[in-house]
């Protein structure tokens, strides 16, 4: 219960900041902008997120949670705002970037402050109760794009509205003490360094698959001349990986987060593997099930496995750390990706593949470099 308030913080900051994100591309391409500039302005946020990445935590630390999440929204909602008076393009690049720093403060302080808090058997279910309300958010904002007109500076300032918006229910926000939770859990101390390597590769193989998901699938279902269900199958993507956030936590925690990673790479190459050989609607309404199960819910289990039973401080640090791969996966991803689709009909689907083929190989590298015998005494 004590989460509601920074829930609907979370809900009111994606319905601004994600409509933000689509609507920057679709107002510059409705102004008739080149394809070269809006990809240089959409790369500026990740740009701005990667940069923030390495100071995220000392910031947290000076200010605290609440007070660094009320600086994101209100920075947020004046460089959304400001987008509305200019048209020039080193000022929105500016702009861009300056709102990637605080949408990734603004993600790595609502994670440590979920994980901190969360008793230490139960941080996937919570990571994946965070993750529902966020593309639950994230799906709803999309509507807007319908619904508000792009010739003028509505949108904007809905985006700026809603970010304003968000600070309202951190006012009944409880600041976290994250060191008096470690207490409490009884334990504070890092995983060892297999564990956090594992959970940062994984980080970087689910930014890149859902880079990769979001930025071109549409355009790998046009090539499949599928164009006409583009909407349907992506909404169905976003909708499975939603559906399996709950089941996925409570699995994760239950039989243990590598046993559900190893789960999800199965289910993303089956995915994919229906999709490059199959193209009956059943059969790939079945296959984006399975890839949207899988690929949405690869990032909290990882993150959940990489944080183990750290507390304080050093979490938020490794949230920073998480957050740094992460940002790294969602700007290369696409890149190969698109090379690839360049080349080959099926390009992403054998790209995701060939990803998942070698998370595969390092998952069992690291589970025979970790799970060494025991031995026997005599």
């Amino acid at each position: 219960m004590h989460l509601i308030p920074l829930y609907l913080h979370l809900t009111l900051l994606t319905l601004g900041n994600a409509f933000l994100l689509t609507l920057v591309a679709v107002y510059l391409n409705a102004q008739g902008a080149p394809a070269a500039q809006i990809g240089l302005v959409g790369s500026a946020f990740y740009l701005g997120m990667l940069g923030a990445s390495f100071f995220a935590d000392k910031f947290i630390e000076r200010l605290g949670h609440v007070r660094a999440l009320v600086f994101c929204c209100i920075a947020l909602a004046l460089a959304a705002l400001a987008l509305s008076w200019t048209s020039l393009l080193p000022v929105w690049l500016v702009l861009r970037v300056l709102a990637g720093m605080a949408a990734a403060i603004g993600f790595v302080a609502v994670e440590s402050w979920v994980l901190g808090v969360a008793p230490l058997h139960q941080r996937t279910r919570s990571m994946a109760r965070y993750m529902l309300v966020y593309y639950f958010s994230y799906g709803i904002s999309q509507l807007f794009i319908d619904w508000v007109p792009l010739s003028g500076m509505m949108g904007f300032w809905l985006a700026s509205s809603f970010c304003i918006l968000s600070v309202v229910p951190l006012w009944w926000a409880k600041q976290p003490d994250l060191n008096s939770e470690a207490e409490s859990n009884g334990a504070s101390g890092k995983p060892p360094r297999a564990e956090r390597a594992l959970g940062l590769v994984g980080c970087l193989v689910a930014g890149m698959l859902l880079g990769t998901l979001s930025a071109l699938m549409p355009i790998q279902l046009e090539q499949l001349a599928l164009g006409e269900e583009i909407g349907l199958y992506m909404a169905w993507l976003i909708l499975c990986g939603m559906a399996f956030q709950l089941p996925n936590g409570s699995l994760a925690d239950k039989l243990g987060k590598r046993t559900m990673m190893a789960v999800q790479t199965l289910m993303i190459g089956a995915g994919c593997l229906l999709l490059w050989e199959f193209d009956g609607k059943g059969v790939m309404l079945l296959a984006f099930a399975l890839l949207g199960a899988g690929g949405f819910t690869l990032y909290p289990t990882t993150m959940a496995y990489a944080c183990g039973k750290m507390n304080g401080r050093a979490l938020v640090k490794m949230t920073q750390k998480l957050m740094f791969t992460y940002s790294i996966g969602s700007l290369t991803g696409p890149v190969i990706a698109g090379m690839m689709l360049e080349k080959y009909r099926s390009g992403l689907f054998l790209f995701v593949i060939l990803l998942v083929a070698g998370w595969a190989l390092w998952l069992l590298l690291m589970r025979l470099l970790t799970d060494k015998p025991v031995g026997t005494t005599i």
